[in-house]
């Protein structure tokens, strides 16, 4: 069995382990920064010494990400870098981890025609394709399930269900941004409604919001792992699937 380390001490800006066992370990790779940019909360899965990013953020961030990435994982034993849509805040650094690393890009189909973009030239080398369903990747130690969330807000997101974690890293999908930061949730109520608004502009419809729930209810789910704002802790993820299952957002409020 393996620890988790998920408490409200932890500090936004610093890299901390949230679970580990003797194979696998999950980490923030403390990617908070504050000001006036979008913040991003970027993770590292390191699974029989091989590693993926998740979310790995913008080219303002890649040297920090890449310090505190280097402290768990030699970068050439980083695999994959998985980026949930195409907004530089999420994907800006993808160029630079190629130059560091072998790492495939893991995207939805739609989105490889987007890569050349990035400066690529050869993608079809490069890219781990997602079929509109997702599908089970084994990575390591542990079984990797890419969900489908689209329309949430991307129409090629997926969330990331780790198996052996039993973390969900939800992407766009949970995010906040709150006035203070802070790392994990501790009042779920405030926390709502810093989640609510952003929820509101970014999600296409309470249908898709409730086609994704229908997928996601039935795990057995340690945490909720966001791309931006805080961490949801088991005890308030009932809660956080009540809030979205009631919310009207995007069309519903046209």
């Amino acid at each position: 069995m393996g620890e988790y380390f998920i408490g409200p001490d932890l500090d936004p800006r610093k890299d901390h382990v949230l679970y580990k066992d003797d194979e696998h370990m999950v980490v923030y790779l403390g990617t908070q920064e504050g000001g006036e940019d979008v913040d991003v909360n970027t993770y590292l899965i390191v699974s029989n010494g091989k590693g993926i990013i998740i979310d790995p953020g913008g080219y303002k961030i890649f040297s920090k990400v890449l310090a505190n990435a280097s402290k768990y994982v030699d970068p050439q034993d980083i695999e994959y870098v998985y980026m949930c849509h195409q907004d530089p805040d999420v994907a800006g650094s993808i160029p630079l981890w190629r130059e560091v690393s072998n790492a495939k890009i893991i995207i939805h189909w739609l989105w490889t025609r987007f890569l050349p973009h990035f400066g690529f030239e050869n993608i079809r080398g490069i890219v781990h394709e997602l079929s509109d369903d997702g599908e089970s990747m084994k990575f390591g130690a542990t079984t990797l399930e890419f969900i489908p969330a689209h329309f949430l807000h991307s129409p090629g997101h997926f969330t990331i269900y780790d198996r052996r974690s039993k973390f969900l890293f939800s992407g766009d999908i949970g995010i906040a941004f709150p006035e203070e930061s802070y790392l994990v949730v501790e009042n779920m109520e405030r926390h709502i409604q810093a989640m609510r608004p952003i929820h509101e502009r970014l999600m296409a419809s309470n249908k898709a919001i409730k086609a994704w729930l229908s997928k996601v209810r039935h795990l057995d789910i340690e945490a909720i792992l966001p791309q931006h704002g805080a961490i949801i802790p088991r005890k308030y993820i009932p809660r956080f699937f009540d809030f979205l299952e009631n919310l009207k957002v995007g069309v519903d409020l046209l």
